[in-house]
């Protein structure tokens, strides 16, 4: 039946082609099949309609295409688009000779059409399958080729048949009179449970404690441990595949899709099919998916930022900060008042009776009465004898000494043992206010989800950008970067990951940073190329490892490693940490220490500056009352 058909141009169908076409579909199953005719064919009508009605007759809806003008194939590569951009289902059973079935094909990878959802079913009329048409089938891509080898039978071959040949198309069906086996063609969920040995190239990025990657002069990349290779070793382990990590071009995530249409970064070799995938804290984000796909999420994080430690205030003024301002001139005017009060209440009745007395010296021995009690000094002159002048003397006495005394103590005790801090930035607000008055500088990763956010966003994100552009220095080459320059300088601030900026912190000395509230939900992910026929596979696992906790455990397992002096010291200081819930996706709230080993500190002459200074005030002012009286 072969030898019928010319050699440049398709004129009729084999005989039983619509039957077998028909069961092929309905077997797929697909409730519609796409017809493509190309320029070198020219099939008869009558083979056509007989195809139709039987597609028809199975309860197929058929649309019929022809590629012969450029409008015609234009608005076939616009429904392909269309249905990319919806994930709708497509079929497409295509009728050309083998150097158009070639260069189709090469149109359908270049303009990436390639989707899980879409199956593209060619017709190889004479001959072998060429070495060329498979070589430009990608991975991802569905392909079906229908052969006929003799009369009456037709051969299905499929190229995602195997789990680890590339470029090859295997035979997975046949059709007889019959479907030999449904379904058509084997589902992916099968092929892909075991990779039967495959090796996986993957790139790999130094990002602890997602991985420790230590680059040789060489080129090569060593992964010393972390938690993402830890879950790779444990998904290659169930499915049966191996990998090799190598360094990636850009050491970088990437962020979205350019202007240019390019996109840098680890994501954008997969997004070029340059990649299999990418596991290493990815967020998952709206540009982002428009070039990857991602599977289930192996981490629910939050957005954060890191900032210096705030610095201990000036120590000399420490006496004065047990009361807050506010306090302090209620203090004194209850100072003020109480020696003229007491005066009233031991002069009021030498007015009554007209009795002459000295009230001068009576309204002195008061006042000084009074402030002796206030500073707790013992005095043994008391200004009045009465019963009145004691009742009062003794609720002034119990006022300032169980009080106002007490209550000072108390407070500057605490002070003195704990010195005080300035007010931490813990806000996009606060952020914001310290960039634009206090000349603070924001840095974040290049090509990472975080640079996404502050360039796209609204608001306070906005206008976090739109300072960042007085910067020298906006963006680093990962986070770690960002936090030792934190920990260099006093007024930067870098924003990421909350999980990651935690780690860091443990790892550099967390007395040394503030990190900031819990700024917005995000999620990582693997990363895999679009129409990645194992992401249900990969999902399965994840899910699995997730229900079954080992995910948190191995998670919660990067903080064990770190040095012992790192987990001994004082836990990073947070602004939402009173608030914080404790749950078993958030490592950094659960690895938090109820008691700071180095925040207390012994009381020494240099925190008493300030007591020494106001007693050197007091001397001078009584020296200088001396010399003036």
């Amino acid at each position: 039946m072969i030898d019928v058909i010319a050699p440049e141009t398709l004129t009729k169908l084999p005989k039983d082609f619509s039957h077998a076409v028909a069961n092929i579909a309905a077997g797929i199953p697909a409730s519609s099949l796409t017809i493509v005719r190309g320029n070198s064919t020219n099939i008869r009508s009558c083979d056509m309609f007989q195809l139709i009605c039987r597609l028809n007759d199975n309860n197929i809806q058929v649309v019929n295409m022809d590629l012969t003008t450029d409008d015609n194939k234009a608005s076939f590569f616009k429904l392909l688009k269309k249905d990319l951009g919806t994930w709708t289902e497509r079929t497409s059973l295509i009728f050309c000779q083998p150097t158009e079935c070639e260069n189709l094909l090469i149109e359908f990878t270049t303009n990436n059409f390639i989707h899980r959802s879409i199956l593209y079913i060619f017709f190889w009329p004479v001959g072998e399958i060429s070495l060329r048409f498979r070589g430009v089938i990608k991975e991802a891509m569905r392909v079906a080729v229908i052969t006929n080898p003799r009369e009456s039978v037709f051969r299905i071959y499929y190229n995602q048949a195997t789990p680890n040949r590339l470029n090859h198309l295997g035979l997975v069906n046949w059709w007889a009179g019959k479907i030999y086996r449904l379904p058509v063609l084997p589902p992916a969920n099968v092929v892909y449970k075991n990779f039967q040995g495959r090796v996986f190239y993957v790139p790999v990025l130094h990002a602890p404690p997602w991985h420790f990657v230590k680059y040789n002069n060489n080129s090569t990349v060593e992964v010393t441990g972390g938690r993402d290779d830890k879950l790779l070793a444990l998904i290659s382990k169930r499915l049966n595949f191996r990998y090799k990590y190598y360094d990636p071009p850009e050491r970088s995530q990437g962020s979205s899709i350019s202007v240019n249409g390019t996109f840098k970064g680890t994501l954008g070799l997969i997004w070029k099919r340059k990649a299999d995938f990418f596991i290493g804290d990815v967020t998952i984000t709206w540009e982002r998916l428009q070039a990857v796909e991602f599977s289930f999420v192996t981490l629910a994080d939050s957005g954060a930022f890191l900032t210096h430690a705030p610095a201990k205030l000036s120590e000399t003024l420490a006496i004065i900060r047990p009361f807050r301002w506010e306090v302090w001139p209620l203090v004194f005017a209850t100072l003020l008042i109480t020696g003229p009060a007491l005066w009233i209440v031991i002069a009021a009745p030498s007015f009554w009776l007209h009795r002459r007395q000295n009230q001068l010296g009576l309204f002195n021995d008061c006042c000084w009465f009074t402030t002796t009690l206030f500073l707790r000094q013992s005095s043994s002159k008391e200004p009045s004898s009465t019963h009145k002048a004691r009742l009062v003397s003794v609720l002034i006495s119990l006022g300032a000494t169980y009080v106002i005394g007490d209550m000072y103590s108390a407070n500057l005790t605490s002070l003195l043992a704990r010195p005080a801090r300035e007010q931490p930035i813990g806000t996009l607000e606060a952020l914001e206010e310290a960039m634009r008055d206090r000349k603070y500088e924001l840095v974040v990763e290049r090509h990472s989800s975080s640079l996404t956010i502050l360039e796209n966003g609204t608001g306070v994100y906005g206008r976090l950008a739109k300072l960042m552009r007085r910067q020298k220095l906006q963006r680093v080459r990962s986070v770690e970067v960002g936090v030792r320059l934190v920990l260099a300088h006093k007024r930067i601030a870098v924003l990421g990951g909350r999980e990651t900026l935690y780690y860091d912190t443990e790892r550099f000395g967390s007395h040394n940073f503030h990190l900031s509230e819990k700024l917005y939900t995000r999620y990582s992910a693997i990363a895999l190329q679009i129409g990645c026929p194992y992401l249900e596979t990969f999902n399965d696992v994840i899910m699995n490892l997730f229900e079954a906790g080992i995910l948190a455990k191995v998670t919660k397992d990067e903080y064990k490693n770190l040095p012992e002096q790192s987990r001994r010291s004082e836990p990073v200081t947070e602004s939402d940490k009173e608030n914080a819930d404790v749950t078993g996706d958030s490592v950094a709230n659960s690895q938090m220490q109820s008691e700071s080993t180095i925040g207390l500190e012994p009381v020494s002459l240099t925190m008493l500056r300030g007591a020494f200074c106001l007693l050197g005030i007091g001397y001078l002012l009584a020296g200088w009352y001396c010399i003036v009286c």
